[in-house]
């Protein structure tokens, strides 16, 4: 009873603070609406140099002798063409002129693997995408770049869905490699069809290599088909999406900065003289303001979910995983919470609790991918995003996001709940001891 008549006091005066409410409810809200409309489809500047190589690995489907043999045989046999097909190297134009390109070099990092073993890497997180090159993709494309005739070469770009950014970029590079793989197409098609009605007949290939050196300065519309699909299960996370949760849980944060206040708040008002006196125990007041954080932070969470919902049109998933995590991360926040107000009574002054709103919660939301997301940020940086509570609660969010149950998130919750029990319990120590000096 002496705890609610806490939780009630102190809702009280935390709702009736209008400052507070606009930072703790209404600006994640404008936040989370600006960047989802500003970035919707990009999560990161074009002209941003200071990305890190993006990790691929490239499967080769093909078996490059067969594919060669196979095509001299289709031409002697089919065309009554007598053509080796070496004037043009489909592997060499991918692997040597394209990925070698010094613009294409310095933004992904390819290695070649087998198909099994590179979707191993993709689902460990240990690289960012998968190239396909597909069966017969030699054979195909000598046909499609030697003679009058198309054969498409669907290639596939597989990504995984915690990385959406880089997922897009190798997307984004690969169409332009089919564009000006068409352009050459394209323009050979137009050499071959002013040969066959000048009546040059079979000697219009005795110079194809020169055509083809020719053609592929040219750029124009792509005919090769790109399938970019995520992991089975999975999908890739939209610009709306990624910001409703980044700022859900950057803004918590906030909710354990207001409850940093409020045991100092007590103090300098006399209710905390005043609740000794009443016979209240240290205990009952550390759990009322443990609950008030607590409350608070499902509040912002609650309204951050819906708003996102009905208005952004965000889909958050299974609602148990959800609910559970952010029971979670409430649960840290207000732990958290109790750890600053301890601090903060026990110094005697606000300006920890101020550093913490004005400067620590900043790091914590730059650290854990609340501005921007965690695979485009510096290998460093990545490393240390375990360390917010924010970015451990930012990753789960997006895994339920794209699918994963709550079997895949039990290690963001643990952590979350752990850090919560540790925080608090150190919290009550240090107010402890505070309360012992200023006695």
């Amino acid at each position: 009873m002496k705890v609610l008549r806490i939780i009630v006091k102190d809702l009280k005066i935390v709702l009736s603070d209008r400052q507070a409410l606009i930072i703790t409810l209404l600006m994640p809200l404008v936040l989370m609406t600006i960047l989802s409309m500003a970035l919707k489809g990009s999560f990161m500047s074009s002209d941003d140099t200071g990305m890190e190589k993006i990790p691929v690995a490239l499967v080769k489907q093909y078996d490059k002798g067969a594919d060669s043999e196979i095509f001299v045989k289709t031409l002697e046999e089919r065309l009554k063409i007598n053509i080796s097909g070496d004037e043009v190297n489909p592997e060499e134009m991918f692997f040597d002129d394209f990925l070698g390109n010094p613009e294409v070099s310095k933004l992904i990092d390819y290695r070649v693997e087998e198909e099994n073993r590179a979707k191993d890497l993709l689902n460990e997180g240990e690289i960012s995408a998968i190239i396909i090159l597909p069966d017969k993709y030699i054979y195909d494309m000598k046909i499609s770049l030697l003679t009058p005739f198309r054969n498409n070469a669907d290639l596939k770009v597989l990504t995984h869905p915690d990385r959406p950014v880089a997922g897009e970029i190798v997307t984004s590079l690969m169409e332009a490699y089919t564009n000006t793989m068409s352009s050459v197409i394209i323009g050979k098609n137009v050499l071959i069809e002013s040969a066959s009605a000048n009546d040059i007949g079979g000697d219009g290939f005795d110079n194809i290599d020169e055509i083809m050196e020719g053609m592929a300065d040219l750029v124009a519309g792509t005919n090769v088909n790109i399938d970019n699909v995520t992991v089975e299960g999975r999908r890739s996370i939209k610009s709306s999406e990624y910001y409703a949760a980044a700022m859900m849980t950057m803004f918590l944060l906030f909710a354990a900065g207001q409850g940093g206040r409020m045991l100092l708040e007590e103090k300098d008002n006399q209710t905390y003289q005043r609740m000794v006196i009443a016979d209240i125990s240290k205990t009952h007041i550390l759990a009322g303001k443990f609950i008030v954080i607590f409350l608070i932070a499902s509040l912002q969470i609650f309204i951050m979910l819906a708003y996102s919902h009905f208005a952004l049109k965000v889909k958050w998933g299974n609602m148990i995983p959800i609910l559970v995590l952010s029971t979670a991360s409430a649960f840290s926040v207000a732990g958290l919470g109790i750890f600053i107000a301890s601090l903060t009574y026990r110094a005697g002054n606000y300006r920890l609790a101020n550093a913490f709103e004005n400067v620590i919660i900043q790091v914590m939301a730059f650290v854990g991918g609340s501005f921007f997301p965690i695979d485009v940020m510096p290998e460093v940086i990545r490393r240390m995003s375990f360390i917010s509570l924010n970015g451990v609660a930012l990753k789960a969010y997006l895994k339920i996001i794209v699918g994963y149950n709550l079997a895949d998130i039990l290690k963001h919750v643990s952590i979350l709940a752990i850090t919560g029990i540790l925080l608090t319990l150190i919290g009550v120590v240090i107010f402890n001891k505070g309360v012992s000096e200023n006695a």
